[in-house]
């Protein structure tokens, strides 16, 4: 299917992020994918933390190479967007969710890139978009991710029960592992953080 046709015919989701370097240049990247089944913040998030994570065990800077191969790369269940998108998912009235992600070099002292999320939803057959949720950093993106993962764990669980089907159950259970996992990256980046305010009061008391 060609992207035209994609975009004519699919609700999509977006995830379109911003990267600036040490310089302060920035450079762009943009990819969709059809929004259902798993174009939603739950699915979606856990590719962006993964992502901030690795940056911070590999010690790397954000690059829109290195997010684009790190969400074009098929990895388990969950498909991630994988089109290249020339648009402007906040005035697309076809993009239904849109991940608005700014990325820089990451801070010296805890290692973790600086990291903004807005989350773009759009209301069932509305216009404009119907809530913005935004998150700053890889603590609080982190956490987001768990609370948003955990809610579609019990979303799903309610309708496993209803319709007595185990597919609703697996799917479930994945959402419950990714929250969990998402829950220890925003812990790492926490004990980061702290490490760091303990490090600066134990100098300002050495002085």
């Amino acid at each position: 299917m060609l992207r035209s046709e994609l975009r004519l015919t699919t609700r999509l989701f977006v995830t379109q992020a911003a990267v600036t370097n040490h310089t302060g240049l920035i450079a762009r990247a943009a990819l969709a994918m059809p929004a259902a089944p798993f174009g939603t913040a739950a699915w979606q998030l856990p590719a962006l933390v993964s992502y901030l994570h690795r940056l911070h065990q590999d010690q790397e800077d954000p690059s829109p190479a290195l997010w684009r191969a790190h969400t074009e790369r098929p990895t388990g269940p969950v498909p991630r967007p994988h089109i290249r998108y020339h648009g402007d998912g906040l005035h697309d009235p076809h993009a239904v969710c849109v991940l608005d992600i700014q990325l820089g070099p990451r801070d010296e002292e805890t290692g973790w890139p600086a990291a903004d999320l807005a989350v773009i939803e759009q209301e069932e057959g509305a216009c404009p978009f119907g809530r913005v949720t935004r998150r700053h950093g890889a603590e609080a993106i982190a956490a987001y991710t768990a609370q948003e993962l955990t809610a579609e764990h019990t979303a799903l669980m309610d309708r496993a029960r209803r319709y007595q089907d185990a597919a609703f159950v697996r799917l479930a259970e994945l959402a419950q592992r990714a929250a969990d996992w998402a829950d220890k990256v925003r812990a790492a980046a926490h004990a980061d953080a702290i490490h760091i305010q303990a490090d600066k009061a134990r100098a300002r008391i050495t002085r």
